[in-house]
């Protein structure tokens, strides 16, 4: 989390409204407010009983519910960040989410997932494999986590959203951050 937060602090550079979108137990914001002494940061997070602790800091205006309904649409932010959220999307529902920032009117986010996808001969025979087993009633089966999606599949979906310049910032073997500006 900490690295991840040091992505967002380089991408951030000096801008002072910032809005998070996932902030779970707080652990990204409240690296931010400690390493920026001029942030005004507003942190949405859909489970009030995971971020409230972070609740008593008191540079971080946190609000339970979803974006952007939960917002003032007069309030306005030089950038905004996702963090670790993707995943509970499928492609429909996260084509509407993406293109809610850029009709709320901001004009840069970072998405960061925790969840990409990697296509590799490997996974593809594993899922094979699996799926026949599961058909022939020898394997249970899995419960579903969420939606991976890759860099490629990602980027098309920030485009498709309405963003036009987006770039990877940050790759490692679990997470990718992506930055995307209208």
């Amino acid at each position: 989390k900490n690295q991840i937060a040091e992505v967002i602090l380089d991408e951030i550079n000096n801008k002072k409204n910032i809005l998070s979108i996932g902030c779970g137990i707080g652990i990204v914001e409240k690296y931010l407010i400690e390493h920026m002494s001029k942030i005004n940061l507003t942190a949405i997070e859909p489970s009030s009983n995971v971020s409230r602790w972070i609740k008593n800091l008191d540079r971080i205006n946190i609000k339970d519910g979803y974006f952007p309904d939960i917002l003032d649409p007069k309030v306005k932010f030089d950038i905004a960040y996702a963090n670790g959220v993707d995943y509970v999307f499928n492609n429909t529902e996260y084509h509407s989410f993406l293109k809610s920032f850029v009709d709320y009117g901001i004009k840069e986010l970072l998405v960061v997932s925790v969840s990409y996808y990697k296509p590799s001969f490997k996974l593809y025979s594993k899922a094979v494999i699996k799926n026949i087993l599961i058909k022939m009633r020898l394997y249970r089966g899995r419960q579903f986590w969420g939606f991976n999606r890759s860099i490629k599949e990602q980027f098309g979906a920030i485009k498709k959203a309405g963003f036009e310049n987006i770039s990877l910032v940050y790759k490692s073997d679990s997470t990718i951050v992506i930055k995307a500006k209208t």
